[in-house]
């Protein structure tokens, strides 16, 4: 899609950071549209951040890849009113600071987008998805900063729970793969296990691997399952979203902006409206096929 001539492609610049196969995603749909793009790579992301808030031109960046640089460069995007958009970024810090594990939050000042659902939203789809189906949890959280915030995550989310796992129709797992949670939820071997990002590759017994994680991804057709796992949709719809909101009209950082915001749509916070929330079915090699969407509401 070339711009159309309410805007001069040559006046703006996007600028990125992110991973080379996330990064030819974004290339693909700005240079296509006549929009240059500068891409950092994914080295050095608080340099390109400031790189992308000296750039005059600049519109637009797109990328940190991890959440921690998302929240350290957003500070630096935002002093200038510049969009960020956060293709992959999940902890709830980098848009809220009123959630668990948002002890301390980037100070985006509103100019974040994020393009996936947050840690939040996931904990809470799955507590939906355990009340609806009148079962019950039995939690196995790690000690440590990321099983904390899932667990007090799920806890906010009201997951119906069990205090002993006999009284447990499922095993809700947060917790990270080579750290000692991953043993207590392996002596569980009879409880189905539901778990989230990060625990993939642990050795979890032998349940006939009835275990899933639940994921900020949705299935696309046509795309391989690391490439979805990566990101790489999240991405090129993030440079999508920049080309539609210049062709809306959009013409400096602010305006592009509010175009995107509109587009998304994204709540007041700069999360998505609506995001896509899935159950993964893992084998034992850790190949995820897709399961099943989990519903927003009860």
């Amino acid at each position: 899609m070339v711009l159309s001539s309410a805007c001069d492609s040559r006046a703006v610049v996007v600028h990125s950071a992110l991973p080379a196969t996330l990064t030819a995603e974004v290339d693909r749909p700005l240079r296509a549209a006549g929009v240059e793009h500068v891409a950092h790579g994914d080295g050095h992301p608080i340099e390109a951040a400031e790189a992308a808030a000296g750039d005059a031109r600049s519109i637009a960046v797109v990328g940190p890849y991890r959440s921690a640089h998302v929240a350290e460069a957003v500070e630096v995007t935002a002093a200038v009113g510049l969009p960020l958009l956060a293709p992959v970024a999940t902890w709830a810090g980098v848009t809220r600071d009123d959630e668990p594990g948002c002890d301390d939050p980037a100070r985006h000042r509103g100019t974040v987008l994020r393009l996936i659902a947050r840690d939040t939203e996931v904990a809470r789809r799955l507590a939906i998805d355990v009340r609806v189906a009148g079962r019950r949890a039995y939690v196995v959280a790690g000690e440590h900063r990321y099983g904390r915030q899932l667990d007090g995550q799920l806890r906010l989310a009201g997951l119906p729970r069990a205090e002993r796992p006999t009284e447990a129709d499922v095993l809700v797992l947060c917790g990270l793969a080579g750290e000692p949670e991953m043993e207590r939820a392996a002596a569980l071997a009879s409880l189905p296990v539901v778990a989230f990002d990060s625990v993939q590759g642990a050795e979890l017994g032998d349940r006939a691997f009835d275990v899933r994680l639940v994921l900020p991804t949705a299935p696309v057709e046509g795309v391989a399952e690391a490439d979805l796992m990566a990101g790489v949709c999240q991405a090129r719809r993030g440079a999508d979203m920049i080309v539609a909101g210049l062709n809306a009209g959009a013409h400096d950082p602010a305006s592009l902006l509010a175009a995107m915001r509109a587009l998304g749509p994204f709540d007041e916070h700069g999360d998505p409206v609506d995001p896509a929330v899935w159950l993964w079915r893992a084998d034992t090699d850790w190949r995820l096929t897709p399961d099943r969407p989990l519903a927003r509401t009860d």
